[in-house]
């Protein structure tokens, strides 16, 4: 992501479905993960991935949910 101060950031997306594949698969040790950059979306749809984002930034969540993108 590049806002509009140009800093670059970045996040990991996930729909519903991709996290219960991860997480049913039977090699998985420990069984549960956490990601601080994580961000679930109902799809990869553009329209959907954009929403999620305007509305984590417009209430200061966003650069919460990102890392910094290195240089």
């Amino acid at each position: 992501m590049v806002f509009t101060d140009g800093s670059r950031r970045w996040s990991i997306l996930y729909t519903p479905e991709r996290l219960l594949n991860n997480l049913s698969r039977p090699d998985i040790d420990p069984p549960g993960l956490h990601m601080q950059q994580l961000i679930v979306v109902r799809s990869y749809e553009v329209d959907d991935i954009e929403r999620v984002l305007n509305v984590f930034d417009e209430e200061d969540k966003l650069i919460g949910a990102s890392r910094e993108y290195p240089e």
